[in-house]
């Protein structure tokens, strides 16, 4: 049989019991919500979800995605690039000026795809190597990754660069973590 438990109720700032408070009643009057076991099917999504080549793959696909809006962004906000120049953006038609604002778009999304895809997969698969290490599900997991996924994304710049990105890495890991509630 699921577990029964008493269903907690916020306290009433001004002192008095709210309509809902049950807390005055004995514990045979009170409502209870029945909690129920998970099925196969939930146990089996949550492991799914929880092996990390799976969370990387996720994170590289979902970055490359990221990447592309991002990319098609930039993209159209360059017009003068695109179109090589304001002296040359006069004696062009509109047809060519599109054309070669479509070009760099997509070479501006297929950079920033690759980019966001291997940022992604390279902090995803950092922190399930460092979660399942630890052996702990905690905040420290995504900075320890941060730091490790800015150190390598930074290693041709030479150890100041290293140095830079793991902390500006970790400490963005640590703002979203806060931000998300974690």
């Amino acid at each position: 049989m699921a577990e029964v438990s008493e269903v907690p109720e916020a306290p009433s700032t001004s002192g008095r019991k709210s309509s809902g408070d049950q807390s005055h009643l004995p514990p045979g009057l009170r409502k209870y919500r029945r909690l129920e076991a998970p099925t196969a099917e939930q146990i089996a999504t949550e492991d799914f979800m929880n092996n990390c080549v799976v969370r990387t793959v996720l994170s590289a696909v979902l970055g490359s995605g990221m990447g592309v809006m991002f990319g098609i962004f930039m993209g159209t906000m360059d017009t003068g690039a695109a179109m090589g120049g304001v002296a040359d953006y006069q004696n062009q038609t509109m047809r060519q000026a599109f054309r070669e604002m479509a070009k760099s778009t997509l070479a501006k999304s297929k950079s920033y795809a690759k980019g966001f895809a291997a940022m992604g997969a390279l902090f995803a698969g950092s922190e399930c190597l460092i979660e399942s290490y630890r052996a702990r599900h905690d905040a420290r997991n995504s900075i320890y990754a941060g730091c490790a996924t800015g150190a390598i994304l930074a290693h041709s710049g030479g150890p100041k660069a290293m140095c830079i990105g793991c902390a500006s890495f970790a400490a963005f890991s640590a703002l979203i973590d806060r931000f998300m509630g974690h």
